[in-house]
């Protein structure tokens, strides 16, 4: 990585490297995980009470778990 980058071109990449991470792991996760588990995984972010929860407080990370469950439900329900 001989190029120089701003802040935001390393945090754009950055998040694009862990989209493709987690694309990653939910593929294998999909081939190697029994239904059972499968669901779990959204299961227990749904079951998160923000209203207790610390991450309840901070909007960015609240919107983080409701996106990681859209991504899990999105992915494993198209079976």
């Amino acid at each position: 990585m001989s190029e120089m980058f701003t802040n935001d071109q390393e945090l754009v990449s950055d998040l694009v490297a862990c989209q493709l991470v987690i694309k990653q792991i939910l593929d294998v996760i999909d081939i190697i995980a029994p239904v059972e588990v499968r669901d779990k995984m959204s299961h227990q972010l749904k079951a998160i009470d923000f209203s207790t929860h610390p991450a309840g407080t901070d909007p960015l990370t609240k919107r983080a778990i409701e996106k990681a469950i859209a991504l899990i439900d999105m992915k494993f329900s198209q079976k």
